[in-house]
């Protein structure tokens, strides 16, 4: 299959004006994982991705036509959908500060590697995960930037007891309930490899200590990326035994503060023999995007993909 071009808006690309209640049948449209195509994917790896409410993407890429500096492992990028030509306009390098250039004269660590943004529901905050910092033993740590004026601050690391010395820290996000932030971390006492802890400010605006989302959410594998929707369930990725690849995301419904029902593999519509992990959630209530490495309707190692949520197993 070919990498789709999309409709001429936004809402009907993401399928935001469901089809009419009396059809017999779902069309290939619902029924197909599509590639969001040129000009977001490429020949060089795409990855993790998040929207805000009024569409904004912002997306890490590996493609080195427009990286802030040769050889930058992963940048983030800015990418809005022209509802004129019925396509992605050109992505937009967030550039330094937000993206850091290699460093490796200062450490060899500092590879310049930004990646695994989430932007926050008004567009006006993203956090992501850099090696900027890295020294022996700390590889990456989380930043976030905010929106002032029209312009994005200097990144400002997540202090202890966000970031650690440890625990290499990644994939932040944020829940629909927008105070919580929820990321990974293999610091001591969890369940094995990455965990995904949670945290909230308390009165004097710090971070309070992260708690472990617990056993039906974390096991002794990886696990990473917390992405909920509106009605609560959370998805997530996970390396867990009795999976379809290497990777493969799970979901999981929220039944209170840090507690989760059990989790349940999305089926392989979404799961592939692949890497398929890092699930995002455009506007709107039936669409379900990642970025994988399945070799259907690939245009390089690691490209985004949608489909219909209605295509997720066990729900």
């Amino acid at each position: 299959m070919k990498a789709m071009l999309f409709y001429p808006s936004l809402i009907i690309m993401f399928g935001f004006l469901s089809f009419s209640t009396q059809a017999q049948e779902r069309s290939w449209i619902d029924l197909a994982v599509h590639n969001f195509g040129a000009p977001i994917n490429t020949m060089w790896a795409e990855g993790e991705l998040s929207f805000a409410d009024d569409g904004t993407m912002v997306y890490c890429s590996a493609r080195q036509d427009m990286a802030v500096a040769p050889g930058d492992p992963k940048d983030l990028y800015l990418a809005s959908f022209n509802e004129e030509t019925g396509s992605w306009d050109t992505p937009i390098n967030m550039g330094i500060p937000i993206n850091a250039a290699p460093a490796t004269d200062v450490h060899p660590l500092r590879a310049g590697d930004d990646r695994e943004p989430w932007i926050t529901a008004d567009g006006n905050t993203i956090y992501f995960r850099s090696d900027r910092l890295a020294s022996d033993g700390n590889a990456i740590d989380l930043f976030v930037t905010n929106r002032v004026n029209g312009a994005w601050t200097e990144p400002e690391l997540l202090p202890y007891p966000i970031s650690t010395d440890e625990g290499n820290e990644h994939c932040p996000a944020i829940l629909q309930d927008g105070v919580t932030l929820c990321f990974a971390s293999m610091r001591a006492g969890g369940y094995g490899g990455s965990d995904i802890y949670c945290s909230q400010k308390d009165e004097g605006g710090n971070w309070t200590d992260p708690i472990n989302q617990g056993p039906n959410i974390n096991t002794a594998a990886e696990e990473f990326h917390f992405t909920q929707d509106t009605d609560g369930m959370v998805y997530f990725t996970s390396t867990r035994p009795g999976g379809f690849g290497g990777r493969d995301i799970y979901g999981a419904m929220q039944m209170g503060p840090n507690s989760w029902d059990t989790s349940f593999n999305l089926g392989p519509t979404v799961n592939t023999s692949a890497e398929d992990m890092c699930p995002a959630l455009p506007p709107g209530a039936d669409s379900f995007s990642w970025f994988s490495s399945r070799s259907d309707n690939n245009l390089g190692s690691f490209d985004i993909y949608w489909t219909k949520k209605a295509n997720i197993e066990n729900q």
